[in-house]
């Protein structure tokens, strides 16, 4: 399932109208597995849409009336695939909170213009949606690690690790009550993976790699921001995890998602033989 989440400043115009126009259209066109949702970077929780775009998405066969406002939330930031935004200040609020995952639409404010300047907004919108559907459909998805998914997950292993997982290994989480793994997969391939266990509200991370070929794309993050999620959501403590000193990037990975080094554990590693710091988030 990818999500899209339409975002403008007050959820009450432009991102309601844009996520009930785009249901629509995904109906029409028999589309399925995106969720669809809206927001808006200052919102006031339960206005209703204004009146103008009420009668606009009623003019083209849309019910708008149950709309209520509501403001970006964290679970939006970190379950989103893709952030549409009506314009480029909206953007700038997402890329302040580290979310790349953007498309600007350029679609100006109606509030106050009057029932032209709604339908004018509505076209704008309506325009990309073809464009937006397959940007969306070629972006990779976070699934919860399968049977079919081990082989793939065990080269994975095996490409960036000294001490790889086997495939056994990696089999047995799949019957663990405590294990949390998912894969990031585009078209059936696994392009990365993140492992942790989750013991009475105490997460432990115990993978995460991303192939060679796809790195540098964002992807890393986007596991261990949906496991951060899914973890917090169910009342985690802490997640904890180690890390070789001299990796670098992924040091850099982790305090970008709000990991703390805490600690060290000497001679951590083998092969070679390393120390390794311990970052947390609380």
């Amino acid at each position: 399932m990818k999500k899209i989440t339409f975002v403008c400043s007050g959820n009450t115009c432009r991102s309601p109208m844009a996520e009930a126009l785009y249901r629509a259209y995904l109906k029409k066109n028999r589309i399925d597995g995106i969720e669809v949702a809206s927001a808006g970077v200052s919102a006031f929780s339960g206005d209703t849409a204004t009146p103008e775009a009420i009668t606009v998405c009623g003019e083209r066969g849309v019910d708008l009336t149950y709309h209520r406002s509501r403001r970006l939330n964290f679970e939006d930031l970190n379950t989103t695939d893709l952030f549409v935004c009506m314009t480029s200040s909206h953007a700038d609020v997402l890329h302040g909170l580290g979310k790349m995952n953007t498309v600007t639409l350029g679609v100006p404010d109606p509030y106050c213009r009057g029932i032209e300047a709604y339908r004018a907004c509505a076209d704008l919108i309506e325009k990309g949606f073809e464009a937006l559907t397959t940007a969306l459909l070629e972006m990779p998805e976070i699934c919860v690690m399968g049977e079919n998914d081990i082989a793939e997950v065990a080269r994975l292993e095996k490409e960036c690790f000294s001490s790889p997982w086997s495939e056994k290994q990696l089999e047995e989480e799949l019957s663990n009550p405590t294990a949390r793994f998912f894969v990031l997969k585009l078209g059936g391939k696994v392009l990365g993976y993140i492992g942790a266990n989750n013991i009475a509200n105490e997460v432990y991370i115990t993978n995460i790699a991303v192939f060679p070929e796809y790195r540098k794309k964002g992807y890393g993050e986007k596991l261990l921001s949906r496991l951060c999620y899914i973890c917090t959501a169910e009342g985690a403590d802490f997640i904890t995890l180690e890390v070789r000193k001299s990796n670098q990037n992924a040091i850099k990975l982790y305090e970008k998602c709000g990991f703390e080094k805490v600690g060290e554990r000497k001679n951590f590693y083998s092969d070679p033989t390393e120390d390794a710091y311990i970052y947390t988030l609380q």
